[in-house]
């Protein structure tokens, strides 16, 4: 309750005058005290722990749990204070991955989440992890991830009351699609893209997290040499599934994410999800009613079995126009729109492309639109995991290159983890 009172409360914030790109990079800029907080040396022994009896947490002395912010299948996140620097203590997410070295499923996915985390670290419109740390002692056991602290994320935005104007649409759209084009420039797909996996700050700034369901797709890291064709197709939350995942089983392509772009872009617009099938026939029945039925020739593209069983059993539907189901939308909108949720996965926007769309033109920095510096990712390491034993080794060797790299990076010589 005083969460949502909180956005409601500020909605003069989210709704502040257009600025500049530059204007934009110095707010952003503003927030380094609290991402390089963890670069402070700790005040207590390194045996001193706190204990949050809630949610079974174990932090380092300095660390302050303050509150519960979620529980999922992975585990609990709360929000904590970081008193190392005792003029202005900082808050900070600490994600605490439970089971994890019981379940194989969940190890593997902590593994690809932590190497993505520190492959795409330091971009501005993807989450921050600050620090590591495994805890083995019960009941507090788990893999500790400590990142910055973010107000809320986008779903709960958008659902809020909080009014939103064109320029807020296409400045939260712009900032999906830069730290997009970043994943992407790496031959990567993130595969989970959704309002939920998207936090945002209380001056509208956004962050892309939780790479989990990430994959890397480059070819040269692949067995066969064409890119991985064996990925499961079961992925993303269903309402943001692009049909192909759905219909096809051919390897599927980054416009998948492109789909769940196009999903967030009219959800702007009608504050609530599009194609909320309730499984994955009715999904694919939701997405029919509004881009009608699809050409024979992408029928056939899908190959399967499944895609001639649906849409022969059912009559031709006739596309509904976007300006109808979004009238207060402008026409650039509804173009783009139409460009991204499409049943032809080959014939979406790429990311670069819809950076060029006059949608968002009077809110993009070209300049400031990096690629990845660091080359396609390397999945190769994922071939060599033939045991439980070898996923938590290689977890905690994850967890001691992330701390290595963080004191050459910011500390030199200085002791700066726990």
């Amino acid at each position: 309750m005083t969460s949502a009172f909180a956005l409601q409360s500020n909605t003069k914030i989210l709704n502040r005058p257009q600025t500049s790109s530059k204007e934009r990079r110095s707010q952003i800029h503003g927030g380094e005290c609290m991402i390089h907080s963890l670069s402070k040396p700790p005040l207590d022994p390194p045996d001193v722990r706190s204990i949050y009896q809630k949610g079974n947490f174990s932090t380092p002395g300095n660390f302050e749990v303050l509150q519960i912010l979620g529980k999922g299948s992975y585990g609990v996140v709360v929000s904590a204070l970081d008193k190392r620097n005792t003029d202005k203590p900082c808050r900070l997410a600490i994600k605490k991955v439970t089971n994890i070295f019981q379940r194989e499923i969940l190890l593997k996915r902590a593994i690809r989440e932590l190497k993505f985390l520190n492959f795409f670290r330091g971009h501005k419109n993807i989450v921050s992890l600050l620090d590591l740390e495994i805890v083995s002692e019960k009941p507090f056991d788990g893999l500790y991830c400590y990142q910055e602290l973010v107000d809320y994320d986008l779903a709960r935005v958008i659902h809020s009351t909080v009014q939103f104007s064109a320029f807020h649409i296409k400045h939260f759209l712009y900032q999906i699609l830069c730290g997009l084009k970043y994943i992407h420039s790496a031959d990567v797909i993130h595969r989970d893209l959704k309002p939920g996996n998207i936090l945002c700050s209380i001056s509208g700034h956004l962050k892309i997290c939780d790479f989990g369901l990430a994959r890397g797709i480059s070819p040269l890291f692949s067995e066969s040499r064409a890119g991985d064709l064996h990925i499961t197709n079961y992925v993303a939350t269903r309402w943001y599934r692009a049909p192909e995942l759905i219909l096809s089983h051919k390897r599927y392509s980054k416009s998948i994410d492109v789909w769940a772009v196009g999903c967030i872009l009219v959800e702007f617009y009608g504050r609530k999800p599009l194609f909320m099938g309730q499984d994955s026939l009715h999904q694919v029945f939701e997405i029919l009613k509004v881009l009608g039925t699809p050409p024979r020739d992408i029928i056939t593209k899908y190959g399967s079995a499944r895609s001639f069983e649906v849409f022969s059993s059912h009559a031709t539907v006739t596309k509904t126009e976007w300006r109808s189901l979004y009238p207060g939308s402008c026409a650039e909108a509804q173009n783009l729109m139409g460009l991204l949720l499409t049943w032809d996965p080959e014939s979406r926007l790429s990311v670069e492309q819809i950076l060029d769309h006059p949608f968002i033109a009077d809110v993009r920095d070209p300049g400031d639109e990096p690629v990845c510096s660091h080359g396609a990712f390397d999945y190769s390491y994922e071939n060599k995991f033939t045991s439980m034993q070898m996923l938590r080794d290689t977890i905690h060797e994850e967890v001691r290159l992330f701390k290595q790299s963080t004191l050459s990076q910011e500390c030199g010589s200085v002791d700066c983890t726990f």
